[in-house]
């Protein structure tokens, strides 16, 4: 059978749809879908568009579409996500036919079987939110445009009206599939001969034509902003970050990658026509990266590795652009590599089939169950989306009585005052629990609970069995006791204010007077106590005082070259417990969680204080400094694992 670039292109697709389709009924929602489709229940279209698209940020075009889909095909996993999934698909070939048209058939299935096997197209293939349907659409007005600016001779009306429709998707879709889409078309200004330039131009104005009934969601949401709240503004290596990520943090991948870019550049001289053309690709990847970053640093953060998958195959011809023609039997060499190479690192380097199948919210809700199952006496906690609890306790069955959930307490002190109370009455107690969970929360169970019999960890969350068992043991960092001070890591301490508290049947405390801003600081680099960057630094300390200390802090902060990477602070007061009296010993807990804070720097310098802000007459004993164990996955969908 002769082998030709057609067979390769059906190879490619069907590792395509077999990477997407691997056990499909068994992919669950993740928190945006969930999020949309909480947001499809109205009576009317009217009522849609305000209470379910505006206020989400998005243009209307997917919700709008999923509103009706699921009102004829139901709301299943594998139902809502199949048509996203199909768009995934189509994008691996419409890549190929734009990267042959572009350069040639070996550029086109170079940058298909990328396309076919990279996570980041794999898992947004699975899920149903405008990120592949944005890439889907993107694709489809590059491919008319192609067909205006390079033969306008042919069919240039069929073309004009499709590029415009295409377009108008690409708007309706995502607000940066827009800005890709009005990218593309301005660029075609300076590339369609002159004699169509007029013809084309007018294409722009019935792309705004059609958009103008999503004119005013599309200020509405401007005023908005961006989404702050949780996500953070982009480091200056976030294009580093983000190649990374594209090419599956694969070692092998990026040197396949550097090297076949090499060997098409290496003919730069000789190809000048396919350097115009990879140029492009280039000034379109990196115009989105660079707007979305500026308008995220400066303005509100947009920037997230998702929005840039609508340009992500132009960063692709870019870099093999300049590739010549090969024969079919090079083509396959070429392509298999690629295909074994990003498949392998999908399987077991991201681990995307064990991270990305296990929704945290449902496993918060089996591993409770399975505690439940061996009849030992538990106290259930979760902290989770209420909507999504309902979602899957009907799934699975469940009653979900037993479980507490963390957000009904209202404070540090009835949370504290009831893990007290079930520590008399129960053996062992179970937490589920999001990422979101405020990290001081553990250390605090742990007074009561104090050894972690079982950890679980998931993408977005853990689960935890915590028992009552003796001799459990924190990795402690430091403990300043005030009896016996033997280490250089604190200053000041001065030894006129370490005082005998007899009342409270403890020899040696720390007096920090009225005057004294600052108690003591515990200061070292942090590369000399974390080792994990997902770990936790749990801090704790005893205090009295004869008045509230409101305004009065526990505080860690990191610094590199004394700019601060990371400040956060809790205030002793959160801690009171009125019953005990202002008089007697509390403690008071934070904790530092080294996942949120970008901290791969050997320059960095941990602290930790006690800041004396409102000026009260306190005193201080047992302040301890541990690691706790975090969870190596947590983020493990997008950063390295």
């Amino acid at each position: 059978m002769r082998l030709t670039n057609k067979g390769i292109v059906s190879l490619i697709l069907l590792v395509a749809v077999a990477l997407r389709f691997y056990k499909y009924f068994e992919i669950p929602f993740t928190h945006d879908e969930f999020s949309a489709l909480f947001r499809l229940d109205f009576s009317s279209f009217s009522e849609l568009i305000d209470k379910g698209v505006k206020i989400d940020g998005h243009p209307a075009g997917v919700q709008v579409f999923l509103y009706y889909y699921t009102n004829i095909f139901g709301t299943e996993e594998w139902v809502v996500k199949l048509p996203f999934t199909l768009s995934g698909i189509c994008a691996v070939y419409l890549v190929y036919d734009i990267g042959k048209k572009w350069f040639n058939e070996t550029v086109g299935v170079i940058s298909a079987a990328y396309m076919a096997s990279i996570q980041f197209a794999v898992m947004y293939s699975q899920i149903a939110r405008p990120y592949i349907s944005g890439l889907f659409f993107s694709l489809l007005t590059v491919y008319f445009w192609s067909n205006l600016v390079r033969s306008p001779e042919r069919n240039f009306n069929r073309n004009w009206i499709l590029f415009v429709v295409s377009a108008a998707l690409c708007a309706y879709n995502h607000h940066f599939s827009l800005l890709f889409s009005a990218i593309v078309g301005l660029s075609g200004i300076f590339l369609i001969p002159g004699k169509y330039r007029l013809k084309y131009s007018i294409a722009g104005l019935a792309v705004f034509a059609l958009y103008i009934p999503h004119l005013n969601i599309f200020f509405f949401q401007l005023g908005i902003g961006g989404v702050e709240a949780w996500l953070d503004k982009p480091q200056s290596d976030f294009i580093f970050q983000h190649l990374f990520y594209a090419f599956n943090y694969s070692i092998p991948v990026m040197l396949i990658t550097i090297g076949l870019a090499g060997f098409g550049w290496k003919n730069l001289a000789k190809n000048k026509r396919a350097m115009r053309w990879a140029i492009l690709g280039l000034v379109w990847f990196l115009l989105p990266l660079s707007i979305g970053f500026y308008y995220s640093k400066y303005q509100s953060a947009v920037l997230q590795h998702s929005v840039l998958i609508f340009s992500f195959p132009f960063l692709l011809f870019a870099l093999f652009g300049m590739i010549k023609e090969q024969n079919p039997k090079t083509n396959l060499a070429i392509v298999v590599l690629i295909l074994f190479a990003n498949t392998y690192a999908l399987i077991e380097g991201r681990k995307h089939y064990d991270l990305f199948y296990h929704s945290i919210y449902e496993q918060i809700l089996v591993d409770a169950e399975s505690v439940n199952d061996k009849n030992v006496q538990t106290t259930f906690l979760i902290h989770s989306n209420p909507l999504i609890t309902d979602y899957y306790t009907k799934e699975l069955g469940m009653s979900g009585n037993h479980l507490i959930s963390i957000d009904s307490f209202q404070n540090e002190l009835e949370l504290t005052r009831f893990l007290e109370g079930e520590s008399e009455l129960t053996d062992q107690l179970y937490l589920g629990t999001l990422s979101s969970i405020p990290p001081n929360v553990i250390p605090m169970i742990r007074e009561c609970f104090p050894d972690i019999e079982t950890q679980k960890n998931y993408v977005g969350g853990t689960t935890y069995v915590f028992s009552k068992c003796e001799g459990a043991e924190n990795q402690t960092i430091e403990i300043l006791t005030f009896d016996s001070i033997q280490s250089t890591n604190w200053k000041p301490l001065r030894p006129l204010q370490i005082l005998s508290d007899t009342k409270g049947q403890r020899s040696n405390v720390y007096s920090v007077p009225s005057h004294h801003e600052w108690g003591p600081t515990f200061t070292v680099p942090l590369a000399d106590v974390v080792q994990n960057k997902n770990n936790f630094i749990d801090i704790s300390v005893d205090f009295k005082s004869q008045r509230s200390l409101e305004g009065v802090f526990i505080v860690a902060d990191i610094k590199a070259n004394g700019k601060t990477v990371h400040w956060a602070a809790t205030e002793l007061s959160t801690f009171d417990v009125p019953e005990k009296g202002l008089g007697s010993w509390r403690k008071a807990y934070h904790s530092v969680k080294l996942a949120d804070i970008r901290h791969n720097r050997n320059d960095l310098m941990l602290r930790i204080f006690i800041w004396n802000k409102s000026k009260r007459n306190l005193f201080i004993d047992n302040m301890e400094i541990s690691l706790r164990e975090g969870n190596p996955v947590i983020y493990g969908l997008f950063e390295k694992i």
